[in-house]
């Protein structure tokens, strides 16, 4: 009876271990068949407003192309558009499409970028912090983006020198960023751990990267290090030419203090799980291992009833059910988790 407990426990910690690797492995991998959809979407959308605009001409029939093709489209069309004579333009809504964004050295290629970084922006693909002027505008633009999941978009990003080039195009326009030289004062700690040429690393509630220098500046965020969220990577680039018109905003200006409060509460909500979540992750969690039991209690039964046939087919036939339930409580449990 002793050894018959501990063979179910050796089971059951082995079952327990598999699905646990699965979890990671959803994480690393599947998320990023989310993040892939996401961003088909965001691109016909993007395209679709580009030919709506008067920078529309060559995007006209795109829709039935492919993502990749399309993206390429919208950036050629995009780089004929003067920025110095292009009407301002205001932000889109929070989850829309703004615009897509290269990094050449790192293999990100017309990525679109969307406005917004709470944790549902940002599984769709990288995030333009609100409250930052627009990419291509005088300011200090700021996106945000994953390093490990979800596409992992700026998962090299320490891998960017000073003078690596980024791109950005919206409505107004190409916009060509140069990466800037880490700063000596935020080279703190290891190098290559804690900075590098071209970027460095800060704690997560630092919101001064993020603050108006003056300079035409675009500053990309992510978790730092890779598989973890104890830090944030800091790249730092430089308009290469003259920015973009600005539309006037009819936003009350915040006082200095409002401001850094805004932004606090925007970096905590890239780390925040969704509360409403849990349930459904444990409902799912709950019928997964629910389902296998019913059907193994079934495949006991026939055994009982047909001891010499073989009954491993069932579970054959039962997995792809199974599979679906445990990848609906991977996907609520991720978006449980910080």
């Amino acid at each position: 009876m002793f050894n018959r407990i501990l063979g179910w426990l050796g089971r059951t910690l082995i079952a327990a271990g598999v699905i646990l690797l699965m979890f990671v492995g959803y994480q690393l991998w599947g998320t990023g068949l989310d993040e892939e959809s996401h961003q088909e979407d965001l691109t016909r959308e993007f395209a679709a407003t580009v030919e709506s605009s008067d920078a529309g001409t060559n995007t006209k029939g795109t829709s039935e192309q492919d993502p990749s093709t399309i993206a390429a489209t919208v950036a050629e069309e995009l780089s004929q558009v003067d920025p110095a004579t292009a009407e301002a333009t205001a932000a889109p809504r929070e989850g829309d499409p703004a615009g897509l964004i290269s990094i050449p050295k790192i293999g990100v290629r017309n990525k679109s970028y969307v406005e917004g970084v709470s944790k549902a922006d940002l599984r769709k693909g990288p995030g333009h912090y609100p409250g930052t002027p627009l990419p291509g505008q005088a300011g200090n633009a700021s996106i945000a983006g994953h390093r490990t999941t979800y596409g992992a978009p700026f998962n090299r990003i320490d891998e960017l020198v000073p003078g690596d080039q980024i791109e950005i195009y919206t409505l107004q326009g190409k916009f060509i960023y140069e990466v800037i030289e880490s700063p000596a004062e935020r080279r703190q700690g290891a190098e290559n751990k804690n900075w590098g040429k071209g970027w460095f690393a800060v704690n997560p509630n630092d919101t001064t990267v993020l603050e108006q220098t003056g300079e035409n500046l675009l500053t990309l965020t992510a978790c730092h290090p890779k598989y973890s969220a104890k830090l944030r990577i800091i790249v730092v680039a430089k308009l290469v030419a003259e920015p973009a018109a600005s539309a006037p905003t009819t936003v009350p200006d915040l006082t200095p203090a409002e401001e850094k409060a805004k932004v606090k509460e925007q970096t905590e909500d890239l780390i925040s799980g969704d509360s409403n979540e849990l349930t459904p992750a444990i409902a799912f969690g709950a019928a997964f291992l629910g389902f296998w039991a019913f059907i193994g209690l079934i495949v006991w039964l026939l055994r009982r009833k047909f001891p010499t046939r073989t009954w491993f087919p069932v579970y054959l036939l039962a997995s792809p059910a199974a599979i679906a339930l445990l990848w609906l409580c991977f996907v609520h449990l991720d978006r449980f988790l910080p």
